[in-house]
């Protein structure tokens, strides 16, 4: 036996200890069949949660905007809407193409524009639903009747976009008709120009309207991307310098918002939809049920169409826009104004005209 170091004992440890096992001794364990179903089970669903929150953390940065044109983040620090100058260039149709073409494209990437659906409770609702399709409908026709599909299509798309951006109405009448009441200050020149008092031409109209209720259906033109402008080659606004130009269509140049106010981040506008009406001459558009698609609304417009009353945000730098009162008659047409500056002293621009009522 081993002694203490001082001779005087004996060690006994190995006998008074008890033994510890060992991994090599250890007692088997055994997993019954149903016990490994289990645990794999676990093992796999706990794969799949790791794979999709890598997948929702890559999307999110891919979502992210790039550059200098992220979301502000508070309201308090979003950029106010530069104050566009208003009026047009005193220049005759030639000058003012040549004028146009020397402002060069801009080099930033056009952005493609969400679907538009309309809400549920407007389209559920006959009467709203007829007047925002007429409403994009007359937008279509006067605007771009001799325009091609996606000439047609791209003024449909400067709509919608007007309709989601905080610095417009709410509602696609509300966009069409706002400043109708004015004799210089209308948006959509054909709603104070007189043209309104025109019958269609029943074939261009239901172009028109099968355009519009495309476009009310969730089909985009990405050629415009974002525009909230256009006017024709044959004038010149003075804003054209303070937007960027975005695209050329037809007779038609398209603009859109410089900065985070052009970027699809900022048209975030939410649909309100309401029953004013808005004083409109009563056409006869000899349409049958037959003439028109089956997801088309089949009935004659109505002597007054429905307007939405517009609600804005307290967005800083940006002015609600007004309702439209009436229709009075203007000089121009064929463009978007947003000038009040009276027109008589304007250019007439030689566009294709349309055919005939």
């Amino acid at each position: 036996m081993p002694r203490l170091p001082d001779g005087r004992g004996t060690l006994f440890l190995a006998e008074r200890l008890p033994q510890q096992p060992s991994p090599l001794n250890m007692p088997d364990v055994k997993i019954s069949p149903r016990s490994r179903v289990r645990l794999a089970w676990v093992v796999a669903l706990a794969a799949c949660v790791l794979a999709a929150i890598a997948a929702w953390t890559w999307h999110r940065q891919e979502a992210r905007p790039t550059g200098g044109a992220a979301r502000p983040a508070t309201t308090a620090s979003l950029p106010a809407l530069p104050q566009l100058k208003q009026g047009f260039m005193p220049v005759p149709p030639d000058k003012a193409e040549a004028i146009n073409a020397g402002i060069p494209f801009s080099t930033a990437p056009i952005e493609r524009a969400r679907p538009f659906l309309l809400p549920l409770a407007v389209t559920q609702n006959l009467p709203a639903h007829q007047a925002a399709v007429d409403c994009l409908t007359a937008a279509i026709y006067y605007e771009a009747a001799s325009e091609t599909a996606i000439g047609q299509r791209a003024v449909a798309q400067v709509v919608l976009n007007r309709v989601r951006h905080p610095a417009f109405p709410k509602s696609i009448c509300a966009v069409v008709y706002e400043g109708s009441e004015r004799s210089t200050g209308c948006q959509f020149s054909f709603t104070c120009d007189g043209s309104l008092s025109r019958t269609p031409d029943r074939a261009g109209w239901l172009r028109a309207r099968g355009v519009a209720t495309a476009a009310l259906g969730g089909s985009v033109e990405p050629a415009v991307g974002m525009a909230t402008h256009y006017h024709t080659r044959f004038v010149v606004p003075y804003w054209a310098w303070t937007l960027d130009k975005v695209s050329l269509i037809g007779a038609h140049i398209f603009y859109r918002w410089q900065g985070y106010w052009g970027r699809r981040a900022a048209f975030t506008g939410v649909y309100d939809g309401g029953t004013d009406a808005v004083p409109w001459p009563k056409l006869d558009y000899g349409l049958a049920a037959t003439d028109v698609g089956i997801d088309q609304v089949a009935a004659p417009p109505a002597s007054g169409l429905l307007i939405d009353q517009a609600t804005m945000p307290d967005t800083p730098g940006i002015a609600p826009a007004k309702t439209a009162a009436g229709l009075r008659a203007d000089e121009e047409r064929g463009r978007l104004a947003i000038d009040e500056q009276g027109a008589a002293a304007l250019p007439t621009p030689a566009r294709p005209a349309l055919p005939a009522p």
